[in-house]
């Protein structure tokens, strides 16, 4: 177990280690927000590229909240695992909702864009309240139980996580999250203790320990002075003795409280993976993505200012005669502006004036253009940006044009979006965790609208049967397509009418149970999105059938009407099996016919050959001499 001392000593050496990282994350923030030019000097930079290319690729990666698709993972009949799972999706898309998650999940591609990390956590939040209950001898008692639970979903900041350096999040065995506290929440969250209680009254430390601000950077100068001073708090989580320790940092470090680890989830941490822009396999110290492409965006705005500089030159000046007053009113005049001359001649106007000449600025500027715009399609080659720009449709292209370019345009989009929904689907899974193991009955009943049997909560409780049974994944955060979406539908619709088309007349025949034909509907439900409510229609239709159905003790022999379709089913069925051998034979006909064919050219393409051979040999010969 750590003591606060060697909880400080650990987050400083990797604060060490993130240090360059740090200061450049602040630094691509800064030239995000034009505080600093392109190259991280002073001013406010003219060209600002991240922005603009920010403003690209924020929306191509994350389109449309994240929904959950939770279902069972094996194809064989489970109705409780059917039923937990849409328990477990109802609860989980309902605490997308009043958790924040859509707005939590935009601050954290924001993050991965910039800083190059992000960090995404789940909160259980139990409501509890004191009740008033009566005890075996009447007299009242108080007693705190929980009325009601949720989950928040919290996007850190990425200069408040901090993690053990190390090569994959497979090998981290700690983490903390940094906190800023004020005096009155430092008493609300550790004031039970009287060691706290007593140390938050001693004025010496807290003057010490409250001097800080959450808009706080490395340098204590840039404190907001008007806010209420808070204390670090660092919240440290340890893999390795599955506790978690609240400490103050500093010279006089203080461990404030040591909790058990509560939520007992399979990863320990209570956030996925940090998502990272820029990674490799040796390290986990992230990379801003600006610094990719720092040089090309610098020698944009360089450009730039080149260009503003010459265009501010390019001006109208030049010199004139001044004995004619005149010129100078036309001159200064503005545009179709007349001016009567007398006395002058008309053709001598053109020698007593002379304009500088702006042809070499002109000239410049174009070829300034020019390479800016060569500049920046490189910029858009390092970003991938160029892919989104190639798959831009026009209005005017087919649909078929239009999706081969949308797919092309996103193709190194994609691994940005896949690595998006893979954090997503992390943090769904363990807030699957929590509420299987946590969440009252009474509270995922509400949450679902599903009523929770003893045999369905059993499941959910059984953590090694809920992860093999039943698993969780993330709807996509994409845009859906609508003509994808009606092109599944429709082949759906055929695949469904054609299982009712073959199957019907055994069922009617009583040679196919109907179970057979429901278990395969489901396993051809079962893929699409959307198909457990239909699969909950069908499921409700075979229930009542079951019911109307009378018990039979033995099986009555089939009627007259029944034997005749089994003998037209049967009939169909040969009949279906003639035109397949008939068509077998034709395509083996046609692949005789066909190679026949192959021979037969290819002997006529050598009598050419040797045609062409024989008449280039008798065109060659020298002639023969005359006797």
């Amino acid at each position: 177990m750590s003591n606060a001392t060697d909880w400080s000593g650990r987050i400083e050496e990797a604060r060490r280690v993130e240090r360059d990282w740090r200061t450049k994350g602040r630094e691509v923030i800064d030239i995000y927000r034009a505080e600093k030019t392109a190259d991280g000097g002073s001013g406010r930079g003219r060209f600002n590229m991240l922005y603009a290319n920010t403003s690209i690729l924020a929306p191509a990666m994350y389109q449309q909240p994240p929904r959950a698709d939770v279902r069972r993972r094996f194809s064989r009949a489970n109705p409780v695992a059917d039923r937990a799972a849409a328990i477990l999706q109802a609860a989980l898309n309902a605490s997308f909702e009043t958790g924040g998650l859509d707005s939590e999940v935009k601050r954290m591609v924001q993050d991965v864009l910039l800083p190059g990390r992000a960090v995404l956590r789940v909160r259980w939040v139990p409501v509890v309240q004191e009740l008033l209950s009566t005890g075996p001898d009447g007299v009242p008692l108080k007693e705190v139980r929980k009325v009601w639970e949720t989950l928040e979903y919290d996007h850190v900041f990425w200069e408040d996580f901090i993690c053990e350096p190390a090569r994959r999040w497979k090998e981290v065995n700690w983490c903390a999250f940094r906190h800023y506290l004020t005096r009155q929440q430092m008493r609300e969250e550790f004031g039970d203790s009287e060691d706290i209680a007593r140390l938050l009254d001693d004025g010496e430390w807290s003057r010490a320990a409250f001097v800080h601000s959450p808009s706080d950077t490395e340098q204590l100068s840039n404190t907001c002075k008007s806010a209420e001073p808070r204390a670090i708090v660092w919240e440290c989580w340890d893999k390795t003795g599955r506790v978690i320790d609240w400490i103050v940092p500093g010279i006089s470090s203080q461990l404030l409280r040591r909790d058990e680890d509560v939520l007992q989830l399979q990863g320990f941490f209570p956030c996925a993976e940090p998502l990272t822009s820029v990674s490799t396999s040796n390290t986990m110290v992230p990379v801003p993505e600006y610094e990719i492409y720092r040089d090309l965006a610098a020698e944009v705005a360089r450009l730039t200012e080149r260009i503003d500089a010459i265009m501010k030159r390019m001006r109208i000046r030049g010199l004139f005669n001044g004995s004619i007053e005149e010129l100078a009113d036309a001159l200064d005049g503005e545009d179709g502006k007349m001016v009567a001359v007398a006395s002058v001649e008309m053709e001598a106007l053109a020698s007593n004036i002379w304009l500088i000449p702006l042809d070499m600025l002109a000239q410049t500027a174009m070829a300034l253009y020019g390479a800016r715009e060569q500049s920046k399609q490189a910029l858009y080659e390092v970003t991938g940006i160029s892919d989104v720009l190639r798959g831009a449709s026009v209005a005017g292209e087919t649909a078929t044009a239009q999706r081969i370019k949308g797919n092309f345009g996103t193709l190194r989009i994609d691994d940005r979006r896949r690595a998006l929904n893979g954090t997503i689907q992390q943090v769904n899974r363990i807030a699957a965790e929590i509420m299987a193991s946590k969440f009252s009955a009474q509270t995922l009943s509400m949450m679902s609208g599903y009523e929770l049997t003893q045999d369905v909560e059993a499941f959910l409780r059984n953590e090694a049967m809920l992860m093999c049974h039943v698993d969780v994944e993330t709807d996509s955060t994409i845009a859906a397509d609508e003509f994808g979406e009606q092109e599944t539908a429709t082949r759906l619709v055929q695949a469904v009418g054609g299982i009712l088309q073959t199957f019907a007349p055994l069922v009617q025949a009583g040679f196919a149970p109907p179970e057979f034909v429901a278990e395969t509907m489901k396993m051809l439900l079962r893929p699409f999105k959307g198909s457990r409510d239909l699969i909950d229609i069908l499921n409700q239709a075979i229930e009542q059938q079951q019911l109307q159905q009378p018990a039979q003790d033995q099986p009555q022999p089939p009627s007259q009407e029944q034997e005749m379709a089994g003998q037209q089913a049967r009939m169909q069925a040969a009949k279906a099996q003639i035109d397949l051998q008939a068509r077998q034979q034709d395509m083996q006909l046609r692949q005789e016919k066909h190679a026949v064919d192959m021979a037969r050219a290819q002997q006529d393409m050598a009598l050419q050959r040797e045609k062409m051979l024989l008449q280039t040999a008798r065109s060659s010969a020298p002639p023969p001499p005359h006797i």
